[in-house]
C-alpha cells in the first residue's frame, strides 16, 4: 500500500486524519506523518487499514479513476 492509496481511502470515506486514525487504531500523528511523507506505510499500519477498508471495492476504484482524470490525486 502506498501513501497515495492510504490517503485516497481516507478521502473516499470522507474521514479526517483524526477519524481515520481512530478507525484503524493508530495515532493521528502517524497518519499525518505518513501523508506528509515523513513515514512509510508500515506493515502493521497496512494490515490495520486492510482489516477496516477494502481497496478493491468497485466504488473506491472508480473514485480513484475520477480523481486521476481530474488530476486531483494527492501527492
Amino acid at each position: 500500500m502506498t501513501v497515495k492509496q492510504l490517503k485516497l481511502l481516507r478521502l473516499f470515506h470522507g474521514l479526517t486524519q483524526q477519524a481515520y486514525a481512530r478507525e484503524i487504531g493508530v495515532s493521528e500523528n502517524t497518519i499525518a506523518k505518513i501523508e506528509a511523507g515523513y513515514l512509510e506505510v508500515s506493515t502493521a499500519t497496512r494490515a490495520k487499514v486492510l482489516r477496516r477498508f477494502d481497496p478493491s471495492d468497485k466504488d473506491f476504484i472508480e473514485f480513484c479513476q475520477r480523481m486521476e482524470e481530474s488530476e486531483k490525486l494527492p501527492e
